[in-house]
C-alpha cells in the first residue's frame, strides 16, 4: 500500500510555535503525573509525525492517549482525519487536541497583518458548537474539555496569575484564545460488550445481606465475578460467605480477608484481586438494588464513559434512605468536587461506581502524590480520574432504606472533616498547580 502524505499548514508562527510548546506542557503536566501511563502515551508533534502514525497505523493501536499539538484550524479537511485515526486507534484510546477560537478570530487576522501570526486563506476557526458540528460526521465526541490558560503564550507570572483567576472565576474561560479537549469514540467493537465484570463488595458486620446479595446477583446477565472483602467483621459476615461459595459453585467467588481500616482500603485489596476488563464498586448495605448494576455494565461496555458514578440524587431518595444532614452534605460536596474538577458532578458519595479495572493504578498513583487519605475512596476516583481525563458520567439510581445492619457513616463531623482536608488537597493540585 503506498503511503499517504497528510496535508496539514505546517508554516508556524512565533505565536504558534511558543503556543504548541505551551500546550504540550500543559498536558504533560497531567497526564504525565501518572507514572504507571507514560508508556502509554503518543505524542504527535507536526506533519511528520502524524503521517508516519497514518501510514503505519496497525503499529498504534493500544495507547491510552494520542496527544496532536497541532491546532486543529491548520488541518485542510478535518473530518476525514477523523476518520483516518478512527481506523487506527481503539475504543480505549483518547485523543487530546487543541484549536484557536472564532471569538478571536478577527485578531489572529489584525495580527497576520503585523507579522505576529500567519493567517491562512478559508482557515477554519471553532466554536464549541462548530466543532461538534464536526465531529457529527465522525465516530469521535468531545469527552471533556481541559482547563486552558486565558492567553496561549507562556509571559512569565502574567499567564500564571490569569490562569489561577480564570479557575476561580470560570466564566472568563469563554475568553480563551485556545480550547484543549479530549476526544472518545461514540461506538465500540463488538466482542467489547462481552468482558467479565468484578464486582467489588466491600463488607463489615453485614451478616444478614450476603445471601440476598448472592442471589440477586445470580440474576445478572453479564459476565461477572464477586469478590468480597471481609473488613475485620465482628459478625458471621465472612463464615456466611465462605458458606454462599460453597453452596453456589457456579459463580466465581473470591474472599479477601481485609485489615479493618476503612472502605477504600477495603476496595484497593479487592481491585488488587480482581480479574474482570471492568470492575463495580457494590455497598453491602444494598440501599442500591443489585439489578441496577446491568445499567452500569451497559453504560460501561458501550464506552459511554470511563467512569460510571452512581447518582442517588436525581431521583427522590426513599422515605429514611438518608438522614437530612447527611443529605444537604451530599449535595454541598457534588457542588465542591464539581467546581475543582470543572465538571458536574450531582453526587460524589455514592457507594456504586464503574469503571475499567487497569484504572485502579492511576486512582493509587493519585492518592499517594498527593497525599490523599481518603477514608471512602469516593473522592479519590473522580479526582484522579479527572485529573488523568477520563470521562465521567453520572447515572441516576434510586436509593433505599437500608433494611439490616447499621450504616457505618456513624462518624459524621470527622468523616466531614476528612473530606474537606481531601477536597483541599485537590483544589490546590488541580486549580492552583496545573501549569
Amino acid at each position: 500500500m503506498s503511503s499517504i502524505n497528510y496535508n496539514i499548514k505546517e508554516k508556524k508562527s512565533f505565536l504558534r510555535e511558543k503556543w504548541e510548546i505551551f500546550f504540550l506542557k500543559i498536558v504533560e503536566k497531567r497526564i504525565l503525573d501518572f507514572e504507571s501511563q507514560k508508556e502509554k502515551i503518543l505524542f504527535i508533534k507536526g506533519k511528520d509525525d502524524l503521517n508516519k502514525v497514518i501510514n503505519n497505523g496497525t503499529e498504534n493501536k493500544n495507547y491510552r492517549f494520542v496527544v496532536i499539538s497541532t491546532p486543529l484550524n491548520n488541518f485542510d479537511n478535518l473530518v476525514d482525519f477523523f476518520n483516518r485515526i478512527n481506523t487506527i486507534f481503539n475504543e480505549d484510546t483518547h485523543i487530546i487536541v487543541n484549536y484557536y477560537s472564532s471569538l478571536w478570530r478577527f485578531l489572529f487576522f489584525i495580527t497576520s497583518k503585523l507579522g505576529i501570526t500567519n493567517y491562512f486563506e478559508n482557515e477554519c476557526y471553532f466554536s464549541k458548537n462548530l466543532f461538534d458540528t464536526f465531529l457529527q460526521s465522525t465516530n469521535y465526541r468531545v469527552s471533556n474539555y481541559i482547563d486552558e490558560p486565558l492567553i496561549p503564550i507562556n509571559i512569565f507570572f502574567l499567564t500564571k496569575f490569569l490562569y489561577l483567576f480564570s479557575n476561580i472565576f470560570t466564566f472568563l474561560k469563554f475568553f480563551s484564545v485556545t480550547k484543549m479537549c479530549i476526544l472518545r469514540k461514540k461506538t465500540v467493537r463488538e466482542n467489547s460488550k462481552l468482558k467479565k465484570s468484578s464486582i467489588i463488595i466491600p463488607c463489615k458486620n453485614e451478616e444478614k445481606n450476603i445471601e440476598n446479595i448472592i442471589l440477586e446477583i445470580k440474576k445478572l446477565s453479564f459476565p461477572k465475578e464477586l469478590v468480597f472483602i471481609d473488613d475485620k467483621s465482628d459478625d458471621n459476615t465472612l463464615k456466611i460467605i465462605q458458606e454462599q461459595k460453597k453452596n453456589n459453585p457456579n459463580i466465581e467467588i473470591k474472599i479477601i480477608k481485609g485489615f479493618g481500616k476503612g472502605k477504600y482500603k477495603a476496595v484497593k485489596l479487592g481491585l488488587q484481586n480482581a480479574s474482570g476488563y471492568y470492575s463495580m464498586i457494590f455497598d453491602a448495605d444494598i440501599t442500591v438494588d443489585v439489578c441496577d448494576l446491568e445499567l452500569f455494565y451497559e453504560a460501561i461496555s458501550n464506552n459511554r464513559a470511563d467512569i460510571i458514578n452512581g447518582s442517588r440524587l436525581i431521583y427522590k431518595p426513599y422515605a429514611g434512605a438518608m438522614r437530612r444532614l447527611n443529605y444537604f452534605g451530599n449535595i454541598f460536596f457534588a457542588k465542591l468536587v464539581s467546581f475543582i474538577i470543572s465538571s458536574s458532578v450531582t453526587d460524589t458519595l455514592c457507594g456504586t461506581k464503574c469503571f475499567k479495572t487497569q484504572d485502579f493504578k492511576i486512582f493509587d498513583e493519585f492518592e499517594e502524590k498527593n497525599k490523599i487519605n481518603d477514608l471512602w475512596g469516593d473522592f479519590n476516583i473522580l479526582f484522579s480520574a479527572s485529573l488523568f481525563g477520563l470521562n465521567i458520567i453520572d447515572l441516576p439510581i434510586r436509593y433505599k432504606k437500608r433494611e439490616e445492619g447499621v450504616t457505618k457513616m456513624n462518624r459524621r463531623f470527622y468523616f466531614f472533616r476528612n473530606m474537606l482536608i481531601t477536597c483541599a488537597k485537590a483544589f490546590y493540585r488541580f486549580k492552583l498547580k496545573s501549569i
